[in-house]
């Protein structure tokens, strides 16, 4: 080996060793990147691609939204038990994430499709089997794995928070890829010609062959870790739990922290949802600056990913991980009413408009990014915790069925807030690229501030129920390695 390191030498039970920073990236881009930027584009852009480009009216596109992830939810679950029970020759993880490369692509630029038919039922059609599909069958068999993996790589919880820090600010990018890169992709390829549906369609293409490539990047890091030299499947992920669904749900019932972290991550996706998909609209139609949203998006991304770097500060300043989360959600909410708030103040047009434009609503706008970037981050690094405590509690890994209920978490989540956004947008009295009414023009602040700040202040009391501290992780962990340490022994 030339006194280099083998690569293939891993102790995948230390607590101290940690992965190199190349496969950290690899792992954030593939887990941050890779997963989040096509679900943040269609908070972003898929109710009013449905509605301005498509046709179809809101209450429409969010129930298509809503019903086509239903199977998702079931699909979530099922991989969950299949990572937990099944070991393929490519590996125990990276089998499915191999599986879900070509769907994942086709199926995200499909929905991306505008069919030219003037039939609402083909379109609702092809709109509920891509969407559905990008869900249950791309998503899930590509990223699923990806709790799995991250447990695998490194025990060490120093570590894991740099992972956490590192995967948020790829999570963050795909927001500035999202809000910044996205639109523009589509005025380049049509947009900015009338064609609109041939923009939407081109640019799904080019996000597509980036997220393709840090799939592909993740199957050539991950094989160290899941496979053997001779290509054989480590001996540790060889070892199955041959336990029914109900059986691994039950155990995973006995996980508070676990439970408690996991409906509050459907809360949150719920409330990014609609403050996602509501923004566009508020600067349409409320601000009436639709150029410049790309510009204040950007910047709110950037404040995204200023706020990754806030987290490791604010956990030591709290002193637990689960305090320094609760104050950021109750800094993103505030932020959220005081723009609110704001934007009542200025009303309709000019005034708002031009506070906007790098006054004080667009600072007000950029340290509301800051908090929410920090709060959007701490699941990253409590979930892995989760897994850890339910080793503990249950005597056997949940990473597999933990990694189920975080998809199913995100996909209904995603799903209700689409679809709330849409009842809510047509009970409002929106109609596309009309001139809205002052009550009308009330209810998209409303839908874009006040209700993801109630949202969020429900989720922080769910949180106090959370009741896994720092320390207590820490004396967990210390029993499960003298339990190890025990058994090798016998």
């Amino acid at each position: 080996m030339n006194g280099k390191r083998d690569v293939y030498d891993i102790d995948f039970t230390s607590t101290t060793r940690k992965a190199p920073l190349k496969d950290k990236i690899i792992h954030c881009l593939y887990g941050g990147y890779g997963f989040q930027v096509s679900w943040v584009i269609f908070g972003y852009y898929l109710v009013y691609f449905y509605t301005d480009v498509v046709g179809l009216s809101a209450t429409v596109a969010g129930t298509i939204m809503l019903v086509a992830r239903v199977a998702d939810c079931f699909t979530d679950l099922w991989i969950g038990y299949m990572l937990d029970n099944v070991c393929y020759k490519w590996g125990r993880y990276r089998s499915w994430a191999l599986f879900g490369v070509a769907p994942l692509f086709l199926l995200f630029v499909g929905v991306f499709t505008a069919l030219p038919t003037d039939s609402t039922a083909l379109k609702i059609g092809w709109a509920a089997i891509c969407y559905g599909c990008f869900g249950s069958i791309g998503a899930t068999f590509s990223f699923m794995p990806q709790i799995a993996q991250f447990c695998n790589m490194t025990r060490n919880p120093r570590d894991r928070e740099t992972i956490a820090v590192i995967k948020s600010v790829f999570v963050n990018l795909a927001q500035v890829v999202a809000a910044s890169v996205f639109l523009p992709l589509v005025n380049l390829f049509g947009g900015n010609s009338g064609k609109e549906a041939q923009g939407y369609f081109w640019a799904a293409v080019t996000i597509g062959l980036t997220v393709m490539l840090v799939q592909i990047l993740n199957l050539i890091m991950t094989r160290k870790y899941e496979l053997n030299r001779d290509g054989s499947c480590r001996e540790h992920l060889r070892q199955v739990e041959h336990e029914n669904l109900m059986v691994q749900l039950g155990s995973f019932a006995k996980n508070r922290p676990a439970i408690v972290l996991q409906i509050g991550e459907a809360l949150k996706q719920i409330m990014q949802a609609i403050k996602n998909g509501m923004v566009i609209y508020v600067f349409t139609y409320f601000l009436g600056m639709e150029s410049f949203y790309s510009i204040a998006m950007f910047a709110f991304t950037v404040a995204l990913m200023a706020g990754v770097f806030v987290m490791k500060p604010l956990i030591r300043v709290f002193k637990d991980t689960g305090r320094a989360y609760q104050f950021c959600m109750l800094a993103s909410a505030g932020f959220s009413l005081l723009l609110f708030f704001m934007c009542k103040g200025y009303g309709p047009g000019a005034a708002a408009a031009d506070s906007m434009r790098f006054g004080i609503l667009f600072l007000v706008f950029i340290v509301n990014g800051i908090f929410s970037g920090t709060y959007y981050s701490f699941t990253n690094v409590m979930t892995p915790a989760t897994v850890d405590y339910g080793e503990w509690k249950n005597g056997k890994g949940q990473a597999g069925i933990i990694s189920a209920v975080n998809g199913f978490a995100i996909t209904i989540g995603a799903a209700l807030g689409a679809q709330i956004m849409g009842v809510l947008l047509d009970w409002s009295g929106y109609v596309a690229n009309q001139t809205q009414s002052d009550s009308t023009l009330n209810w998209l602040l409303i839908l874009a501030f006040v209700l993801p700040a109630v949202i969020t202040i429900i989720h922080f009391v769910l949180q106090m129920f959370y009741g896994l501290s720092d320390k207590r992780l820490e004396e967990c962990m210390q029993e499960v390695r003298a339990r190890k340490q025990h058994e090798n022994a016998a």
